[in-house]
């Protein structure tokens, strides 16, 4: 493929060209977007006009908007694929007949869709129903929210906030069990049933990848995921 300096040099291209843009004198008007890519210097010695300047700062300006432009389109289809897949959450816990399917429906959803590579969950209430046989791939216990291996997390429980970061080998041991030696950052949601009522528990949602959480990340959505969840486990629980 020629570049524009081959073509330029092609015999009569120049000409051709000169000879179409007097023929068609209107053809920036349909193409004006090609206006802020083409460069016309004015004859100003070796200073540069104050039109070439501020032309160019315009462009720069353009190129600054176009970015910007792109981000924002980025961040809408981000959140576009976020909602969808919170929707499937929704529905797939929606559908869930007992704890055993909750917990299934929480596992294949947080790996899947999440990329979580380990689930642990501490709820403050005992189970209403028996846990299956079968090895749902969450790690799951029951303790109460001021029990000692909890501690690390009595601001998260009491806030009702999420938190994303790192924690100590012990901290992690609390949600992981035999993973937690594996889990390198994590995010963990308390079940928050909204303003003035008891957390119902904690979700570790856990990464082999060291900065997959961190603290600067916003956690909006992981309150909303919290809290429903939260309602999901809610009717499975004694209290």
């Amino acid at each position: 493929m020629n570049t524009p300096h081959e073509l330029i040099d092609e015999p009569g291209l120049e000409k051709r060209v000169i000879e179409y843009l007097r023929a068609h004198p209107d053809f920036f008007v349909g193409h004006a977007p090609l206006l802020a890519e083409l460069t016309v210097p004015h004859a100003s010695g070796e200073a540069v006009s104050l039109i070439e300047r501020q032309v160019s700062v315009l462009r720069d300006q353009n190129r600054q908007l176009r970015r910007e432009l792109m981000d924002l389109v980025q961040i809408a289809r981000d959140n576009d694929r976020l909602n969808d897949r919170v929707r499937r959450l929704t529905l797939g816990l929606m559908e869930a007949r007992d704890i055993n399917g909750i917990l299934q429906t929480l596992r294949n959803s947080l790996t899947s869709d999440f990329d979580a590579d380990a689930v642990g969950l501490c709820v403050f209430a005992p189970l209403a129903e028996p846990l299956s046989g079968v090895d749902h791939g969450v790690e799951l216990q029951v303790a109460e929210p001021g029990a000692e291996n909890l501690a690390a997390f009595k601001s998260v429980i009491d806030a009702g906030k999420p938190m994303c970061g790192r924690l100590r080998p012990a901290q992690l041991q609390a949600l992981f069990a035999d993973k937690a030696s594996e889990v390198a950052s994590l995010a963990v949601i308390p079940l928050s049933q909204g303003e003035s009522q008891p957390c119902l528990g904690l979700l570790g949602v856990g990464s082999f990848e060291a900065e997959r959480f961190h603290p600067a990340m916003g956690t909006m959505f992981l309150s909303h995921l919290g809290m429903i969840i939260a309602q999901a486990l809610k009717p499975h629980l004694t209290r």
